[in-house]
């Protein structure tokens, strides 16, 4: 069975959530073995802080399901750039 790309994005960031060793779980998203985005799920806040290299933003959700959209919009915007 296929899996999409989203579901398995949104996999890597439940596995922050699960992760009770630390207060800050860091994830880094890479296409192509290009780093192009991270995500910091802060377990004191329930908040997830999406930063993207280039260009450079930052945002702060406090819902998984955005956080996996802005990765997913970045990885899908590098894989169709060339």
């Amino acid at each position: 069975m296929y899996s999409s790309n989203l579901e398995k994005i949104i996999k890597r960031l439940q596995a922050m959530t699960l992760d009770h060793s630390n207060n800050r779980q860091k994830r880094i998203f890479e296409q192509f073995g290009i780093p192009l985005c991270e995500v910091t799920y802060i377990r004191s806040s329930g908040e997830f802080v999406f930063e993207r290299y280039r260009p450079r933003e930052r945002f702060r959700f406090d819902d998984i399901d955005l956080a996996a959209i802005e990765v997913f919009n970045c990885l899908y915007d590098f894989k169709h750039t060339f």
